[in-house]
């Protein structure tokens, strides 16, 4: 082949090295980034038969899913919809949109739809702070609606809000018609997408959790208790939501927190979340949810792979002012295995070969893949451990000559 014909593959090859510029990394491969959504099917503990159909068992503390079955099935998520309506006042509460003490109208009676009530009194304000305890201790509608309008001026501009977040939190099969849960053709979710809003309910806003974990509530002189039997039958239950529906029968989102070893010298506080929708009575979704716990809680281990900034490598950077950056777990990695089976994990580090400035702390660089033994169970992300800013026009034209003679 004379030189003539060589220079368009040349070209070709010059402007694949620009895209992969404008992304700001060279890789070699395709690593998979795909994050690992579901129990491997082997080397995995079998799950309780439970009398629900739709069920999910997530461990909080490291992020993995431990059992499920049917959670896309798509389900009325009755008053476990008050976690998106609690989700929003807790961003209202952190943007100083509105205070616990602050006091805001109640809704008229022709507002509030039947089912659980705290007994707002129309015509008198009421604080959000006790709106906030309605709303999680007795799934109260009209401390939804109450607290929709305080925030979003109406309901109706409220479920907008719910609807814009449910997408940023890529709920996909979740569309809200209201704040309280009530039965419409258009309110939909699935355990799946339940499971997800309680994440990062724990994940986002873990200062307000004690909210969820009160047994009783008094507003008005009336006293009510909360439908969470499971707050009175295990301790370390602190949460969330129940629910119920004609069509779905009894639903329930719980969380629960219990000290666990790790390693032989240390415990961590280690949290698992719980969504069991269809059971046939508050009775049976409470056993059923204890019964899912007991899985988790029992049948698995949790351990500590790497602490948090605890150097893993150093990868090279093009362009910048520094030939090289430190690469970092942003937290510890913890990874839950079955019980004894610690010997069986090894890992992959996935990242590029280089980058190219400028590279900012935090930013996402690449993947540690977890296997026990032939089976991905967990993936975690791996960030720059410092920013490397970009190189004067000399330094940036030397790279850029480097660059192409690798290329070629």
């Amino acid at each position: 082949m004379n030189a003539t014909a060589r220079v368009p593959t040349r070209m070709v090859r010059y402007l694949l090295l620009l895209l992969l510029a404008v992304f700001g990394a060279i890789h070699t491969g395709s690593p998979s980034w795909a994050a690992i959504t579901a129990p491997p099917s082997s080397q995995w503990p079998s799950p309780p038969k439970l009398a629900a159909p739709s069920w999910m068992l997530v461990d909080a503390t490291t992020g993995q899913t431990l059992a499920a079955s049917n959670a896309d099935r798509i389900i009325a998520p009755a008053s476990l919809t008050k976690l998106m309506t609690a989700y929003l006042t807790f961003s209202a509460l952190r943007e100083r949109k509105i205070r616990m003490d602050q006091s805001v109208a109640s809704p008229t009676e022709a507002e509030i739809p039947q089912g659980a009530r705290m007994f707002l009194l129309p015509g008198k304000n009421v604080s959000i702070n006790e709106l906030v305890q309605g709303l999680l201790t007795l799934g109260a509608h009209d401390a939804a609606i109450a607290l929709a309008k305080a925030i979003a001026g109406s309901e109706a501009a409220f479920v907008e809000q719910m609807n814009k977040t449910a997408q940023k939190l890529g709920l996909a099969n979740t569309r809200f018609a209201n704040s309280t849960g009530v039965a419409h053709p258009d309110h939909v979710s699935t355990v799946a997408d339940v499971m997800r809003l309680a994440t990062n309910i724990v994940n986002d806003f873990p200062e307000y959790l004690r909210e969820f974990g009160r047994r009783e509530f008094t507003y008005n002189g009336i006293r009510q208790v909360n439908r969470n039997r499971l707050l009175w039958l295990d301790n370390s239950v602190d949460g969330l939501i129940t629910g119920r529906s004609e069509t779905e029968g009894f639903a329930i989102a719980i969380s629960a927190h219990r000290p666990q070893p790790v390693g032989t010298r240390e415990r961590l506080q280690r949290r698992l979340l719980a969504v069991i929708a269809g059971a046939a009575s508050e009775e049976t979704r409470a056993q059923e949810g204890l019964k899912l716990l007991n899985f988790g809680f029992q049948q698995f281990d949790v351990v500590r792979l790497f602490r948090a900034d605890e150097a893993s490598e150093v990868i090279p950077v093009y362009k910048g002012v520094s030939g090289h950056a430190r690469l970092h777990f942003p937290k510890d990695v913890l990874v839950a295995i079955p019980r004894g089976k610690a010997a069986g994990i090894r890992t992959q580090l996935e990242r590029p070969n280089a980058l190219l400035a400028p590279v900012t702390l935090g930013q996402p660089v690449g993947q540690l893949r977890i296997w026990l033994g032939d089976t991905e169970i967990h993936q975690v992300p791996v960030s720059a451990a410092e920013s490397v800013k970009s190189a004067g026009l000399l330094r940036r034209a030397i790279d850029g000559r480097r660059l192409l003679w690798k290329t070629f």
